[in-house]
């Protein structure tokens, strides 16, 4: 039986990243940590975070929402969260307090993890200097704390945005722009320790969930990855995250 034992607010944080539009996760449970991969047409997120114990397997999550919900009205400090297999009930306990919830055996978040992961593996290969296709030949440390400037853009200047990132190497200048064409735009620029591109400037475009996603960045210091036209690639140094959002350019 799969198992893991977690800090009730550190899980709640933790699941609490991949709610936006998703209601069913597969988490991959190893020696003392957890991960959680998304992949989607827009894009790909996949995040780890230690526990307390664990026994390996895969747990599946079919109604988060409910989760979500109870993980913040329970009052432990602690979590165990376990199941016997695909398709079976979901076993969450929390003191003297539990949960259970049936599941389905189809997953529609993880879908095409499988088919990102294998790019994924070519692309680490090169390291990071491309993605099926596309060229990165740009690249830069930042602090994930200034790619958050966007966050509030749908609430700012309208839902249904278009957003653009540009990267400067020379300038060491990251650019972040949220529109809206008949309510307006939005920008935020961050200061970037730049590691490669010896172009002027790189940009690509992209769709309303940008902003939202650059939220789930960490708050230390990361390395991004882009082209002209390519996908955004931030990952972090141990590991930990790695997001990709797909460039998509889209009128708004």
């Amino acid at each position: 039986m799969a198992s893991f034992t977690i800090s009730r607010k550190a899980l709640s944080s933790f699941l609490g990243s991949f709610t936006k539009g998703t209601d069913n996760l597969a988490i991959r449970v190893g020696d003392d940590i957890i991960t959680v991969a998304v992949g989607a047409l827009t894009h790909y997120l996949k995040r780890s975070v230690e526990v307390q114990e664990s026994d390996a397997g895969k747990i599946f999550i079919t109604d988060l929402t409910r989760l979500m919900t109870y993980l913040g009205t329970a009052s432990a400090s602690d979590v165990t969260v376990s199941q016997s297999g695909r398709g079976r009930a979901l076993q969450v306990r929390a003191g003297k307090s539990s949960l259970e919830l049936p599941t389905s055996s189809f997953v529609a978040s993880e879908e095409q993890v499988p088919l990102i992961e294998k790019v994924i593996a070519k692309a680490e290969g090169s390291m990071w200097t491309s993605f099926g296709p596309a060229s990165l030949e740009a690249s830069g440390n930042i602090s994930g704390v200034d790619l958050y400037g966007l966050s509030k853009a749908d609430k700012i200047v309208g839902s249904g945005l278009s957003c653009k990132v540009v990267y400067r190497p020379r300038d060491n200048e990251l650019a972040l722009m949220a529109k809206n064409t008949n309510k307006g735009k939005m920008f935020a620029t961050a200061e970037v320790e730049a590691v490669s591109g010896t172009k002027e400037s790189y940009e690509s475009n992209f769709a309303h969930w940008l902003p939202e996603l650059l939220t789930t960045v960490p708050d230390t210091v990361v390395q991004f990855h882009m082209g002209e036209s390519a996908p955004l690639v931030i990952r972090d140094q141990d590991g930990s995250y790695l997001l990709l959002v797909f460039d998509q350019e889209v009128e708004a």
